[in-house]
Order: structure tokens, then C-alpha cells, then sequence
């Protein structure tokens, strides 16, 4: 049985964001997908384009798989691109996401947001960029090798404000 562990994005600075997601890889996160916004398209390809043409290779293709959001509760599973998960995509993401796996900054070229790791098919490390919180499920044991990493989680969404 899995379990949800909250993740504050505060609460980690970019390079333990980053071993997060070596500590998930190694408990068999194996694929990702992430969003990519523009509020002027025409200006923003050159980031999406730079990003697509590392992991354009890895693609898996789509799946319906679970979101951090969506405009509806149905619209939670949805279709969505995905990729594998490996060095080169990671590599790519740390471009992408220069200030750590929890980044948010909206440009006014476009941005990044909402990467998620999943565990075959499956939801593993969600972030909701825009809310600055995350959702890990894991198991028992792998909570508290998680605790034991030193990587700061949460049973519950800490109140903010």
C-alpha cells in the first residue's frame, strides 16, 4: 500500500531537488511528463524547441495518466506525453528547470511547470507548480529511507499564511 508524503518546495534548494529525483530513480521512477505554457507562443518556441529535440528521442508516446490538475475531476487522467526517464532526460529537465525540480517562473516567453515522475504508469512525485507543493507516494519503508535521505516531507499540506 502506498502512501502520500507533501513536499514543500521551500523546503528544498535546487540541488536536493535534484537528488530527489535521483532517490525516486532509484526506486523505479521511470518515466516523466511536464507542461509546457506560453502567454506569447510565437516568442517561446526556441525553450520548448531546445528541451524537445534532447528528449524527443526518449519518447514513449501517450498514455492516460493521472495529473495534478486538470478543468474537471475527470479530466485528472488524462492523455499526456511522456518520456523516459533516464540521465539525458534528466539532464534536459535541469535545463529546463535551472532553479530546481520544484521551479515556478512564469517568463513572459514561456516556461516549464507541473513535471511529474512516474512509477510504471503510475503517479510517483506530482508538483503542482503554481500551488508550491508536491505529492510523493511511496511506501512505508520507503518513507522512511526518505526520512533517513533528510529530504523534508509532510503528512498533510502545511497550512501557509
Amino acid at each position: 500500500m502506498l502512501i502520500k508524503r507533501y513536499l514543500i518546495p521551500s523546503d528544498y534548494s535546487v540541488a536536493k531537488s535534484w537528488e530527489l529525483v535521483e532517490w525516486c530513480m532509484s526506486r523505479g521512477a521511470n518515466e516523466f511528463t511536464i507542461d509546457f505554457l506560453s502567454s506569447n507562443p510565437s516568442g517561446a518556441g526556441d525553450r520548448w524547441e531546445q528541451f524537445d529535440e534532447v528528449v524527443r528521442p526518449l519518447s514513449l508516446g501517450e498514455a492516460k495518466l493521472e495529473r495534478m490538475s486538470g478543468r474537471t475531476a475527470d479530466d485528472l487522467s488524462r492523455p499526456t506525453a511522456r518520456w523516459a526517464l533516464n540521465r539525458t532526460s534528466v539532464s534536459a529537465l535541469k535545463d529546463a528547470l535551472a532553479q530546481g525540480f520544484f521551479q515556478y517562473d512564469p517568463w513572459q516567453d514561456g516556461w516549464f511547470e507541473d513535471p511529474i515522475l512516474y512509477r510504471d504508469g503510475e503517479l510517483m512525485l506530482g508538483v503542482l507548480s503554481h500551488e508550491a507543493f508536491a505529492v510523493l507516494r511511496l511506501t512505508e519503508s520507503e518513507a522512511q529511507e526518505l526520512d533517513a535521505g533528510g529530504f523534508p516531507s509532510h503528512d498533510s499540506l502545511p497550512r501557509i499564511g
